[in-house]
């Protein structure tokens, strides 16, 4: 193995020094480079997370107002059965104490003449030909050809119970 010349080797040792000088601008300038690049990676990554993120919220908001409405509307329309029950409930009792005491009407000593007066106003509304029975539970059911008129003590309690159901619904 020879030695190389000195002059060669302090000429090549200028070129390889150039060469990594060289080497080492380029890596720096890449370097920076590739760190600008991830910089702007990262930002933009950032920005992004941040926009789904509100996108989230604003999505999470909007589903939590959709399920709140969907909530209070089932909570309304629950409230609304109970009260629609509760009605009911107290209007079948009412009507159930009517018909219990118009029942109990037929057991006075009066009913014959009451009876009488009802069998009175159905015939001053058919004519005097009106033929007019005892309906079902006390009063009177008079006809007269299609015509017909109840005027039964049953039907008194469900229309007092009517009118009094009506008169509370206000």
């Amino acid at each position: 193995m020879t030695l190389p010349d000195p002059d060669m080797a302090e000429a090549l040792a200028a070129v390889r020094d150039a060469l990594l000088a060289a080497a080492r601008a380029d890596a720096q300038r890449l370097d920076a480079q590739a760190q600008a690049e991830a910089g702007q990676v990262v930002t933009a990554a950032q920005e992004e997370a941040q926009r789904l993120l509100a996108e989230a919220r604003r999505s999470g908001a909007a589903e939590a107002a959709a399920t709140v409405a969907a909530e209070t509307a089932g909570a309304r329309r629950r409230g609304r059965a109970v009260v629609m029950r509760a009605r009911r409930e107290a209007y079948e009792s009412l009507l159930a104490g009517a018909r219990a005491a118009v029942a109990e009407l037929r057991n006075d000593p009066a009913y014959p003449a009451a009876r009488d007066r009802l069998a009175a106003a159905a015939r001053a509304a058919l004519g005097p030909d009106a033929a007019v029975r005892e309906a079902a539970g006390g009063g009177v059911v008079a006809e007269a050809g299609a015509r017909r008129v109840g005027l039964s003590l049953s039907g008194f309690a469900e229309q007092a119970a009517a009118e009094v159901a009506a008169g509370e619904a206000m």
